[in-house]
Order: structure tokens, then sequence, then C-alpha cells
């Protein structure tokens, strides 16, 4: 495990602190169905693009092809033609967007060089499990049409998109099929019955809490899944970036460990101070920048390109 730093920026923890007071007992105590939805998905778009905007040059092209949709995002630099992230966006499976996410992508674009293609996968609850699972499965076997091959695509993903993600990696892999190039994960959630997450420190986070997190999963599933990858199986290296300082932290050590047990090279880093998923607001978290650095000279070691930049 690395901890990239002792202690995270005034700026980080000042947010974080402040969320704590504020937001999170708010969003815990706002009930969470179709009712508060559509107006909660709103405003988490508009906070999101506010705090990690696109990079300026950022090139965005809309893809609905094949019973697939999403978006090719290309920032500034980011000059390869050969290899593609797929990137799975977080929002606790029912909130999130590509649109939302064109700052993250841009970011993880031009660090990395590479082109990110983030499915628009559906939501929940109009969209219970497993069809989050389909439409991420469906734009890997997409890629792959259009003749990525699979040593040239990288997945990744943030929170429940980060579930999604390693769902999708550990599932090939356990059916023997194409394994890709790596492995991203920012924050990931692991266990959607929330127990690895009540064995950690879970109440410094600034936005999630076990209530937020209860409500929203329970609209994706009623199943207790977890990310238990088998031993012996095709798995990526894989880079695990989680904030020291949020709920979700014991998920993303865990699926470290679990990923190292089943013989996968797995780098975790823990952010001193960050709360859940800190890369998507460079604006409060500095440390995004840099983690987004951490994120691209990994992807490029996979894909033998020039080093990465951070951005």
């Amino acid at each position: 495990m690395r901890t990239p730093a002792a202690r995270g920026s005034l700026r980080a923890r000042a947010a974080r602190l402040f969320a704590e007071q504020t937001v999170r007992p708010l969003a815990a105590a706002l009930p969470v169905n179709t009712a508060t939805l559509p107006v909660a998905r709103l405003v988490i778009d508009a906070a999101m693009r506010i705090v990690g905007p696109s990079l300026p040059g950022t090139v965005v092209h809309r893809r609905d092809h094949d019973g697939v949709r999403g978006e090719f995002v290309t920032g500034p630099k980011a000059m390869r033609t050969d290899a593609v992230i797929l990137y799975v966006h977080g929002g606790g499976f029912v909130a999130g967007s590509v649109a939302a996410y064109r700052g993250v992508a841009s970011r993880l674009s031009t660090a990395t060089r590479t082109p990110v293609f983030v499915v628009d996968y559906r939501l929940a609850p109009e969209h219970p499990s497993p069809c989050a699972q389909l439409d991420v499965a469906r734009a890997y076997r997409w890629l792959l049409g259009r003749g990525y091959a699979p040593d040239r695509i990288v997945v990744a993903g943030d929170s429940a998109g980060g579930f999604l993600a390693a769902d999708l990696v550990v599932t090939t892999a356990g059916r023997r099929g194409p394994a890709p190039a790596g492995l991203v994960l920012f924050s990931p959630m692991a266990d959607l019955g929330l127990r690895i997450a009540h064995t950690g420190d879970r109440n410094r986070d600034g936005v999630i809490s076990y209530a937020l997190s209860l409500k929203a999963v329970a609209h994706f599933t009623s199943e207790q899944l977890e990310l238990r990858p088998e031993h012996g199986t095709n798995l990526p290296p894989t880079l695990i970036q989680t904030g020291g300082a949020e709920y979700f932290a014991a998920d993303a050590i865990e699926l470290a460990a679990r990923l190292r047990r089943a013989g996968a090279a797995c780098e975790l880093q823990v952010w001193a101070d960050q709360m859940h998923v800190f890369q998507v607001m460079p604006a409060l978290a500095p440390e995004a920048r840099f983690a987004f650095g951490a994120a691209g000279r990994f992807v490029t070691s996979l894909l033998d390109t020039e080093a990465a930049t951070a951005v």
C-alpha cells in the first residue's frame, strides 16, 4: 500500500470538514425515491461541472450505436489512436451522467494521452441490476468490435462505477474472456451489503454515509453483491486510489487484498484526508491533479507510451 502524502492540503481538509457538517447530514436525511431523484440528479450534475469542469480544448463525440450509448472524450495532448479507456461513472447506481463526468474524462484522457469512452449505462430505480452490468459489458464488447485489442483497452471507474468496472473485469476473467490491459479504480465500492464499509472509519467522509448508501443501493439490488475475484483467473494489473477519510476506504483496501490473493498485481494508494472520489473535484482538492498524474503513469506503463503528465 502506498500513501502519497502524510497529510492532505489545507483546502481539501477544509472542504471535507465543511461538507461533513452540511452536505452529509442533509444527504443522509433526504429520501431517495422517484420523486426526489430527478432534482437530485440535476443538482449533482451541476455541482460536478463546478468542482471539476472539462479542460479547455477537450473534444467530445457522442455515440449511440448497437445499443451502446456514451461519449468519446479526448483531452488536450491526448494523441493516441491505438488504445482507449472504458470509463464507468459513479453516482450510487441512481445518479451521475456522461455529461457530468466530462471533467473527469478530460483529465484522465490528458494524463494518459488516450481517448476515454464514458459509457451511458442505465440507472436505477428505473433500471435495476443487472441492467447496468449488461450495459457496461456491452460497451466493452462494442469497443472490441471496433478493432481495439483487449490489451489496448483499460477499464476504469469510480464509486458505484468502480464496482461495475471491477465486476466487468472479474466476471470476464471468471468466464475466461479477453482481459483488458488494466483496471483503474477511484474509491470503488466492493460490497453492496455495506458490511466492509462498516468496519472502517466511516464518520469522516464529507458526503457519503451509511444511510445515503443504503438507500441508493436498495434501488439497484436487494442482493448483497460483492466483488470476489477467483484465484488463477486472468486478472489485469490494477491501480486503486482511495481517500483516507472516506466512507468506502475499507472497501478499496479489502478489494486490493482480494485481488492480490487472487494473483493480480494491484497497487493501492491511500490519499490522506481525502473524501470520497476526490478526483472529481479538483477545484476543492488540489490532490486530484496529482492523483490523475499517478493514474496516467500507471496506464502509460501498461500501454507503453510516452510518459504521462499530471493535469
